[in-house]
């Protein structure tokens, strides 16, 4: 991308329709990895003076929150850590913590990045955590190594410059530990409209896109597993199951139908045909034996 079209605002870039969907919902590109600081101000819709602090001010709160993946990330992600250790654990964008309570026990301490400061604690399920701000630019408040398990769970689709947080995560996860992370891995639909139920500029990852970042980063993938089938969420409540994806035998089946669908994975998921296919995945990687430089 020239440096005009990086400094073009995002209408005049939605007016080449052809150009826009040829880069960004084929997949080639991720939408909002090259902005600016003033246009990643833009997409949290802050003022361009005092970014992280107005970041951290904004940020969207749940109220009412009830943690709803813990079967979900169990099955895909956290029983591959049976028998392991954690000197320390980041947990990315994890709230209050729920996310990572199940494997507390395994973790001495956490170091939490969450921007609202409500959540904030001394302790998630009685292992002690310190809060930290997270930076507009993506740049950790941590040394380089310093985590032997970092853990994202269905955060790093809000942020536009995501292949930064990406190398951040590389930089700060220590060699041969561990990082889980859990995306959507479609469009979520067309951004440049109004969408049910989502924010205005979220969007999911390429699996191409992720997996050639996660090689660059020095990242090994010891497990990829699909999941989110469209129809889960809607055959929960008809079971009389409320929160799906906290349920083992509603997880199973939502990994049955991902693997029957799987060939089925399109970035840009505009039939109804496309739709049929897993909405998300998990991936455990394991850091190389060497650092990242700094990006």
């Amino acid at each position: 991308m020239t440096a005009s079209s990086e400094s073009a605002t995002f209408e005049s870039a939605s007016l080449e329709t052809t150009s826009f969907e040829d880069r960004y919902f084929s997949g080639a590109a991720l939408y909002g990895d090259d902005f600016d600081a003033a246009r990643i101000a833009g997409w949290y819709g802050v003022a361009a003076r005092n970014l992280e602090e107005e970041f951290a001010r904004t940020a969207p709160d749940r109220p009412g929150y009830r943690y709803e993946y813990h079967a979900l990330n169990h099955r895909h992600a956290f029983r591959f850590l049976a028998g392991r250790r954690f000197r320390q654990a980041l947990a990315f964008g994890c709230a209050a913590g729920d996310d990572v309570a199940p494997i507390a026990g395994q973790v001495e301490r956490f170091l939490a990045v969450e921007p609202i400061e409500r959540f904030w604690k001394s302790d998630i399920a009685g292992t002690p955590v310190e809060y930290r701000r997270p930076t507009l630019g993506g740049r950790i408040d941590c040394a380089d190594g310093a985590n032997d398990l970092t853990v994202c769970l269905h955060t790093l689709h809000h942020i536009p410059n995501a292949g930064a947080l990406l190398a951040e995560f590389a930089r700060v996860t220590a060699p041969g530990g561990l990082f889980i992370l859990r995306e959507p891995i479609s469009t979520m639909g067309d951004w440049r409209r109004p969408r049910r139920g989502l924010t205005a500029n979220e969007r999911g990852f390429p699996v191409a896109w992720l997996e050639e970042r996660f090689a660059r980063l020095g990242f090994t993938v010891r497990q990829r597993r699909f999941c989110s089938f469209p129809l889960t969420e809607r055959l929960g409540p008809l079971l009389g199951v409320p929160l799906p994806y906290g349920n083992p035998l509603l997880v199973r089946l939502d990994e049955a139908a991902c693997a029957l669908t799987r060939w089925n994975i399109a970035y840009h998921r505009d039939s109804l045909r496309r739709k049929f296919a897993p909405g998300a995945a998990y991936y455990v990687l394991e850091r190389a034996t060497t650092t990242p430089a700094r990006p």
